[in-house]
């Protein structure tokens, strides 16, 4: 089971500031150690906020390093946050062309269908949220 408060605070800390979002986009591998071997433990590191967080397994790093975004939905992540770090990534990536582009919902504002439809396809099977944690 994932740290549902680190992958939060992951998901949230990040998508807060762009240059973050750049850096987590070009390369999810050196950011991702970087934010939790240096950025979570400076921000559990004072008097407002204690907290029992541990470092993320291997398998939680290697959802966030691939942007497997689906197991950390399926997981417990917060669906809202989680969608808002993953929709910059997913812009990107379909720009790039290195995800395939789906087919885009009609209800969708233009410029979201491709990257809500992208989402929507591989969170989809893991039904509702999940919040019991």
């Amino acid at each position: 089971m994932i740290d549902h408060y680190a992958v939060n605070k992951f998901c949230y800390d990040t998508d807060r500031n762009p240059d973050f979002v750049k850096r987590y986009i070009d390369d999810p591998d050196a950011y991702v150690d970087w934010y939790f071997e240096e950025r979570l433990s400076r921000l559990l590191d004072n008097e407002s906020e204690q907290s029992d967080v541990q470092t993320p397994d291997d398998r939680t790093r290697a959802a966030l390093k691939g942007y497997d975004f689906a197991m950390l939905y399926g997981e417990g992540a917060h669906p809202f946050v989680l969608w808002t770090l993953m929709l910059p990534v997913i812009e990107a990536k379909l720009a790039s062309g290195e995800f395939e582009t789906p087919t885009a919902p009609d209800g969708a504002r233009l410029e979201n269908r491709a990257p809500m439809a992208y989402y929507r396809d591989r969170i989809l099977p893991h039904g509702r949220p999940y919040f019991r944690y």
